[in-house]
C-alpha cells in the first residue's frame, strides 16, 4: 500500500475513531507487529481501535469501499496465526480492544451481553458479581478476548461439563464485510427461524464478519469443588476412571486433564509458583475435579466430611481397588487445589522457558484416545530422539495437546525431524478419523491440512459460503480457506 494511500485511509480512520486510536507505517506498536508466541512475523498497513458497533461498522464501510482488506484482531493469544497480516495483503488490523463493556448481566435470565474487546477473566467476575458463572476457562483467560474466543469456538479446561465457546453463545451482533451491523444478540434457547447465522460466524475465524457483541450463557456457580490429582495406570484406565466418575457422581465432572511425565516435570522445572504433587513424577496423571451441582453436595456431615468429598474419596478407593489407580491426592485446601491447577495451566509457560516445541491441538473420539495415544508414542519414538509428550490435554472431550522437541533441540534446526513429526501427527488424524485442530483454529497454520483432510463437499460448500457473504475477500484474508 503505497503512502499516499495509507495516509488517506488513516485520515478517514481518524475522523470517525479518533487520531489517536489510529497507527500506521512506523507508527505501529509492537503489539500488533508479532503472533502471541513470537515466532510470526505481522505486517499490518495500519491499525484501527473503534469504541464501538457504529464506527466498526463505518471503518468496514471505508474499507469495503476502496476494497481494502482487514483482520479483526483481539488478546492475540491465538497459536495457529490467525490475527497475522502479511505484507503482500497490504491490510488493515481492526483491534476491538476497546470495546470491553458488559452491556447488561440478566441474571434471571442466566445471561449477559458482552463487547468483543472483553477480556475473558474480566467476564468471569463480572458474572461473579451477579452470583452466577461465565464457564469459558482457559490458560489465556487474563488475556484473550471473547469476540477472539467465538471467532476460534475456543475450548479450555471444563469443556466436559459446560462445552466449548459455541454451546455458550447465545446470540451475536456482527458487522458485515459490507459495513452493515446484523443484531442477532437476543439471547433466545430456541430460534428455528431458518438458518442458523450465530453458529456460522462463531468458529469462521473472522472470515464471515466481525464480532462485535456476544450474548453469552451463564449458569450457577457449583456450591463446592472436590479436586484430586492421581496416578493412573495407563490411558485405558483413565478412561474407565472417567466413565466411573462421571456415572457416579451424576454428571458432576468439571474437569479431567490427562497429564503425561513431562507436562508434570516441566512446570515444577521451571515455576516458582508450581510444587510437585507426588514425591516421584508420575508416568501418567490425571487432574480431576468435580463440581457440587446441590447445596447439600456441598455441607458437612454429621463427622464434618462434605458430602462431594466423601464421593470422590470413594470413587478413587473403588479405582485403587480395581487396578486403575496406584495413587491419589485429594486437594484439603484451596492453596493445594490451586497449586493442581497452576501445574496444568502453567504447563505452555514451562514449555516455552524449556525452548520451543513443535506443537499439535488435534482431537479424537473419547474411547479412541488409548489407541491414539498409543500409535502418537510409537512414531515419534520412532522419528527421533528427544523429549516428547502425547498423552496430554483435555481427556474428556478428547483433546490432546501434542508437543515434541526433536534432539531436545530448535525444531526449526532439524526440519526433516520437524516435518516427520507433522506427518505423522497428519497421519494419525486420517487413520482415527480425528480432528487437525480442536479448540485453536485454522488460521494460516493449518490451512493446507484441513483441505486435504476435509470432506471434499463440505470444503467446497464452506468456499461457497465465504464466496457469499464476502464476495471481495476482504475479511482476514488468506485465513482458513485457500
Amino acid at each position: 500500500m503505497d503512502e499516499m494511500r495509507v495516509n488517506d485511509l488513516a485520515s478517514r480512520f481518524a475522523a470517525i475513531c479518533g487520531e489517536a486510536h489510529v497507527e500506521a507505517g512506523d507508527g505501529i506498536g509492537p503489539r500488533y507487529q508479532s503472533d502471541w508466541l513470537g515466532k510470526a512475523v505481522s505486517e499490518p498497513a495500519i491499525v484501527v481501535r473503534p469504541a464501538s458497533t457504529e464506527e466498526v461498522a463505518g471503518v468496514m464501510k471505508i474499507c469495503a469501499e476502496t476494497r481494502t482488506p482487514v483482520i479483526p484482531f483481539g488478546g492475540n493469544s491465538g497459536l495457529a496465526s490467525g490475527t497475522i497480516a502479511r505484507a503482500k495483503d497490504q491490510v488493515v488490523m481492526l483491534s476491538l480492544e476497546r470495546m470491553n463493556k458488559v452491556r447488561r448481566i440478566d441474571a434471571p435470565g442466566r445471561y449477559m451481553v458482552a463487547e468483543a474487546g472483553c477480556i475473558i477473566e474480566s467476564l468471569h467476575h463480572a458474572a461473579a458479581a451477579e452470583g452466577l458463572m461465565f464457564p469459558l476457562v482457559f490458560g489465556a483467560k487474563g488475556t484473550a478476548q471473547i469476540g477472539g474466543a467465538l471467532g476460534t469456538n475456543a475450548g479450555g479446561l471444563n469443556v466436559v461439563r459446560y462445552g466449548s465457546a459455541r454451546a455458550l453463545c447465545l446470540g451475536l451482533e456482527v458487522v458485515t464485510a459490507g459495513g452493515e451491523v446484523m443484531d442477532l444478540l437476543p439471547a433466545l434457547k430456541k430460534n428455528n427461524t431458518g438458518y442458523d447465522l450465530v453458529n456460522l460466524m462463531v468458529g469462521s475465524e473472522g472470515t464471515l464478519g466481525i464480532i462485535t457483541a456476544a450474548s453469552l450463557k451463564l449458569v450457577t456457580p457449583p456450591h463446592a469443588f472436590a479436586t484430586a490429582m492421581v496416578k493412573v495406570r495407563d490411558v485405558e484406565a483413565a478412561l474407565e476412571l472417567m466413565n466411573m466418575t462421571q456415572s457416579r457422581s451424576g454428571g458432576q465432572v468439571e474437569a479431567f486433564e490427562l497429564i503425561g511425565k513431562l507436562m508434570y516435570e516441566l512446570p515444577v522445572q521451571y515455576l516458582d509458583h508450581v510444587s510437585p504433587v507426588f514425591d516421584e513424577a508420575p508416568e501418567l496423571a490425571v487432574l480431576m475435579e468435580l463440581g457440587a451441582a446441590r447445596p447439600e453436595d456441598a455441607a458437612p456431615g454429621p463427622d464434618g466430611t462434605v458430602a462431594l468429598s466423601a464421593l470422590l474419596e470413594s470413587i478413587l478407593a473403588d479405582a485403587f481397588e480395581a487396578g486403575l489407580v496406584e495413587d491419589a491426592v485429594i486437594a484439603q485446601s484451596e492453596a493445594q487445589r490451586a497449586n493442581f491447577w497452576a501445574m496444568r495451566e502453567g504447563t505452555l509457560e514451562a514449555m516455552q522457558r524449556h525452548g520451543p516445541w513443535v506443537m499439535n491441538d488435534i482431537s479424537f473420539q473419547v474411547s479412541d484416545l488409548p489407541g491414539v495415544i498409543a500409535d502418537m508414542e510409537a512414531a515419534f519414538a520412532a522419528v527421533a530422539p528427544g523429549p516428547f509428550c502425547v498423552a496430554f490435554g483435555h481427556m474428556g472431550d478428547g483433546n490432546l495437546h501434542i508437543n515434541a522437541r526433536p534432539y531436545d533441540k530448535d525444531p526449526k534446526d532439524h526440519p526433516e525431524e520437524e516435518q516427520a513429526i507433522k506427518d505423522a501427527v497428519r497421519d494419525i488424524v486420517i487413520k482415527w478419523r480425528g480432528s487437525i485442530s480442536a479448540e485453536h483454529g485454522i488460521g494460516l497454520d493449518k490451512q493446507q491440512d484441513m483441505k486435504d483432510l476435509k470432506d471434499p463437499v463440505a470444503y467446497a460448500m464452506m468456499k461457497s459460503i465465504k464466496q457469499a457473504l464476502d464476495p471481495d475477500n476482504l475479511l482476514n484474508p488468506g485465513k482458513v480457506l485457500m
